[in-house]
């Protein structure tokens, strides 16, 4: 029980609730995120390493440190999300493939589940591939 006998569960902050707000999206914004992210540290690492001593370039350093440590931290936390929905892609894939109709039943769950986490068009895909196979949901 959380204060005011309130279940704990239920007092979610402003960045948890806003990031459940975007469900369906949250695949690409990972993807974004942590790919714009990794370029970003790239090109501080690349600035840090080569041209730091550059006399036309050597006034940027500082940028470079703090953008390169900002970006770091946001490539660590957006990362492990990206690879967590990719591999709800790729389970969905995997099971689409399967030709066996047992083997797809038992596989199902597995796949309503990733459908359900990822959202949007991956829900409506695995919905439509259930139809075709003649699984409903």
């Amino acid at each position: 029980m959380g204060v005011l006998g309130e279940p704990m569960s239920e007092k979610k902050s402003f960045l948890s609730r806003t990031w459940e707000a975007q469900h369906g999206k949250q695949y690409g914004i990972t993807a974004i995120v942590s790919g714009a992210s990794g370029i970003l540290l790239g090109i501080c690492v690349y600035q840090l390493l080569f041209l730091q001593d550059h006399t036309d370039w050597s006034q940027h350093t500082g940028l470079a440190l703090t953008l390169g440590f900002v970006s770091a931290i946001v490539v660590l936390v957006a990362f492990p999300e990206f690879l967590r929905f990719r591999g709800h892609i790729v389970t969905l894939e995997e099971i689409m493939e399967i030709q066996s109709t047992a083997e797809l039943r038992r596989q199902k769950t597995e796949g309503d589940n990733s459908a359900q986490i990822l959202g949007a068009g991956y829900l409506d895909q695995w919905n439509e591939f259930l139809d075709s196979r003649g699984l409903r949901r």
